[in-house]
């Protein structure tokens, strides 16, 4: 019973999580208090100045914060550094004023691996990198994906949906904006056609009447033509009926006034 209650809780070995991980090295009873956070005590400034180390494009911190501007440096802590996180944990974080224990929230067998939900808190904008960065790998079937808290996950999802809403908006918009000018280039380009339209029928029916008026024109003056042609051919007749009719009365006067000649000097004869 002695060496149960002196005999470590936990072991130090690979994680087929993530690196190295911590065990269970014998059963544990919920609520055990298995291991403390342990390290150096140190300001907000120079937490981060230590800031996160980054492995093969995955960043995990061993800064635990005990408030709003101290922090436990587990990097110069004992084993609790070493512990993964995952979304579906064994053991949870109390603290008891600037302590920091993990304790199980359930019973743990042997050889189980000893894991807690790290909440982290990324005050930069959750981007997919930040997100890569802080990935989980616990492979539970209630994995969230990642190592940040769920509120912060789910302020920055209401926020790229928000986002996301205003670029549906804006697209929609401008897809509305393109359509109505689609919309009036095609009434612009209708009424144009209309009035080109209108223009060659108008023109159409300019050239219509100016043909006909052009017909009656050539009508008129064929007309005229033939008429004066007559008058002129009248009037020739006229004129040679005159000659004529002038030759016939000269020829008839001398015929006249020769009988009279005779006749006057047949009297004086006479006489």
């Amino acid at each position: 019973m002695l060496l149960m209650k002196t005999q470590p809780y936990y072991s130090v070995r690979t994680s087929k999580i993530h690196g190295r991980g911590v065990f269970a090295k014998r059963d544990i009873r919920k609520g055990t208090k298995v291991i403390e956070y342990t390290g150096p005590i140190i300001s907000a400034e120079e937490a981060d100045e230590v800031g996160v180390t980054t492995e093969k494009g995955h960043s995990h911190t061993m800064l635990f914060q005990v408030d709003e501007k101290r922090v436990i440096n587990g990097n110069l802590g004992g084993d609790a550094r070493y512990i993964n996180h995952s979304c579906a944990p064994n053991c949870e974080t109390v603290q008891t004023g600037d302590q920091i224990f993990i304790e199980a929230l359930r019973a743990i067998k042997k050889g189980e691996e000893i894991l807690y939900d790290y909440h982290l808190q990324v005050e930069e904008k959750i981007t997919d990198k930040v997100r890569k960065e802080y990935a989980c790998f616990c492979g539970s079937p209630e994995c969230r994906g990642s190592q940040i808290a769920p509120d912060i996950l789910a302020k920055q999802a209401k926020k790229d949906e928000k986002k996301k809403k205003k670029q549906e908006e804006k697209k929609i918009k401008a897809a509305n904006k393109l359509e109505n000018k689609k919309k009036s280039d095609l009434k612009v380009k209708a009424k144009a056609e209309e009035k080109k339209k209108k223009a060659e029928e108008k023109k159409k029916k300019a050239d219509e009447i100016k043909k006909k008026a052009e017909e009656i024109k050539k009508k008129t003056e064929a007309e005229k033509k033939k008429a004066e042609g007559k008058s002129s051919k009248k009037n020739k007749k006229k004129t040679k009926d005159k000659k004529k009719s002038n030759s016939l009365s000269l020829m008839v006067d001398t015929k006249s006034s020769s009988k009279k000649e005779k006749k006057n000097k047949k009297k004086d004869k006479k006489k």
